[in-house]
């Protein structure tokens, strides 16, 4: 069981409250459903092939999507439909998920492209040059400067916006982010958390699989979720993962349980 400090241990959310959007697998995240009702615009940092969270969150909400990712781009989608080709022609791929990986283009450009509401930049979040920060798209790509629902999974480069994030705090709904290299990033983690608070609460934690070479031992990749106007008197006596809702991120491995230090 991996043990945390108790600052990283959330407040008490009925599970009725929450719920689970975009994949069974790496790339589902806990969200309270109050908060998703609550956002007006959704920013996603890093979204890789998979947007199925953004997907359900849409259909949850009517919001505007905005989409951030500098590796995907057209290079990106003809190299992969080159390769899966090869395995189609091999012979190699037959499953129907594995035949939507082959034309999922289509797919992103009918959620991202042909869809007025959704807009896709391939840029790199970040603050050098050709980066893009927050404070930018905030400033010049959103209708909405409120209610505004980050997620946010863009390998280490997270802890270069969270001052950016901190000094909106006030227009953000809520936030999923995932942060890399705990062990050596932690204290800065808990000061995240602190002065993300009290507008801000972390409301669930989920321990990526992916990032532990042995069962159960410290995972160096965790996933957050923080919400606004949500408290609670209730001590959180909940086991992490959470049944039904917390899946492991590899299907090859089990969950991590989560514990928190006195």
């Amino acid at each position: 069981m991996a043990t945390f400090p108790k600052e990283l241990k959330p407040i008490y959310v009925d599970n009725n409250d929450l719920i689970r959007l975009g994949s069974i697998d790496d790339g589902g995240y806990v969200v309270p459903i109050k908060t998703i009702m609550n956002s007006r615009s959704l920013v996603s940092f890093g979204i890789s092939d998979n947007w199925d969270f953004e997907k359900d969150f849409v259909k949850k909400s009517k919001v505007n999507v905005f989409g951030y990712d500098h590796s995907i781009d057209n290079n990106f989608w003809l190299s992969r439909f080159r390769r899966d080709l090869i395995k189609f022609l091999k012979l190699k791929i037959f499953k129907p998920k594995k035949l939507y990986k082959m034309f999922q283009y289509l797919d992103f450009l009918y959620f991202f492209k042909l869809n007025k509401l959704n807009k896709f930049y391939p840029k790199k979040i970040g603050k050098n040059s050709s980066s893009i920060n927050l404070q930018t798209i905030i400033d010049k790509h959103l209708v909405f400067k409120e209610n505004i629902f980050l997620k946010i999974d863009i390998e280490n480069f997270e802890y270069e916006i969270l001052n950016e994030i901190t000094h909106n705090k006030s227009k953000i709904e809520g936030i999923i982010i995932e942060f890399h290299e705990v062990s050596k990033n932690l204290n800065t983690i808990i000061e995240f958390i602190k002065i993300l608070s009290p507008e801000l609460s972390l409301v669930h934690i989920h321990g990526n699989n992916y990032s532990v070479k042995k069962l159960d031992s410290f995972p160096e990749a965790i996933e957050l979720t923080f919400s606004k106007d949500i408290t609670s008197s209730c001590e959180n006596k909940k086991e992490y993962p959470i049944k039904n809702l917390d899946f492991p991120n590899s299907k090859r491995s089990p969950d991590i349980k989560i514990s928190f230090s006195d």
